[in-house]
């Protein structure tokens, strides 16, 4: 309704648009209106709507947008939600409302400014449709940015991460450690930093499904979670449900619902209608084979 009544096409939203639509096809009915003169006056409101939106010019659309409870990172201003973007009105800082075809609400945004980051979130797409998630975090400029909470340390260069006040969800399945959640993943706490020695990792998100600390520790203690319904597939992008299941070497895999065979279908018995007995049959063929003799 923003958006339409910024673009000046009040006519949409006004509950009198139906009301006469419904009067005018009720004269129809009734044989008092043409159907062309009534699609004519649509095909003209059409038209003009259409101009409207096309000779806008502005970079924004007016409306009442709201403003947010957290004031701006760079001067402490006040920052307001436009049509395209959050904007701070004392100065140049802004953040885009929809970033890699995912929208941010307003209360994502407070949590951003105020936290410096947020996530993991889900509803990313990548430039080829694919969906992904990650953290978005301010850099020291307040720019946002993705962190896909991998980590560097390849070249053993990382920093040492001081996990003493994180929570223990369990024992790692490779090597005893704690395993602690980090980022967009759940880790053995040995496989940080520059003296790592193990590499025990699970996502906290699994193909859009969200693996929440519970089921981490059950994971870790029975080695199976509870059965996850909203997986997606990356192939088919279809929902299906599976556990997450913990193997003898540690690493996490898919167990699937375990479904009743189906019972293949009998086939009807073939039977056979009886006419009468043989004999009679036999007669009958024979009787109908005759032709009668006539003087």
């Amino acid at each position: 309704m923003t958006l339409l009544n910024g673009l000046g096409i009040p006519e949409l939203t006004a509950p009198e648009l139906t009301g006469e639509w419904e009067w005018k096809l009720a004269r129809m009915e009734a044989g008092e209106m043409s159907r062309s003169e009534f699609m004519q006056e649509i095909a003209a409101m059409t038209e003009r709507i259409v101009a409207r939106a096309k000779t806008y010019d502005s970079d924004t659309i007016p409306g009442d947008f709201g403003e947010l409870a957290t004031p701006c990172p760079k001067c402490g201003g006040l920052i307001k939600e436009t049509y395209k973007k959050f904007q701070c009105q004392g100065c140049d800082f802004s953040l885009w409302k929809i970033v890699a075809g995912r929208q941010f609400e307003a209360a994502e945004i407070d949590e951003l400014l105020t936290q410096r980051r947020i996530g993991p979130l889900t509803g990313f797409r990548n430039k080829m449709g694919r969906p992904f998630n990650a953290i978005i975090q301010l850099n020291a400029e307040n720019s946002p940015e993705f962190d896909f909470g991998q980590g560097s340390g390849g070249d053993g260069t990382a920093e040492a991460v001081d996990f003493s006040q994180h929570e223990s969800l369990g024992a790692c399945p490779k090597c005893g450690a704690r395993v602690v959640a980090h980022g967009m993943s759940y880790v053995c706490e040995r496989s940080q930093g520059p003296a790592k020695n193990c590499d025990f990792r699970s996502g906290t998100i699994i193909l859009q499904q969200a693996i929440e600390p519970d089921q981490m520790q059950k994971l870790l203690r029975s080695g199976r979670t509870d059965l996850l319904k909203d997986f997606v597939s990356a192939r088919t992008r279809r929902k299906f449900s599976a556990y997450l299941v913990r193997a003898a070497d540690g690493k996490v895999g898919f167990e699937f619902e375990k479904r009743e065979p189906r019972t293949p279908a009998r086939k009807p018995r073939a039977t056979v209608e009886k006419t009468g007995s043989p004999d009679a049959a036999g007669a009958a063929t024979v009787s109908s084979g005759r032709k009668k003799i006539t003087s």
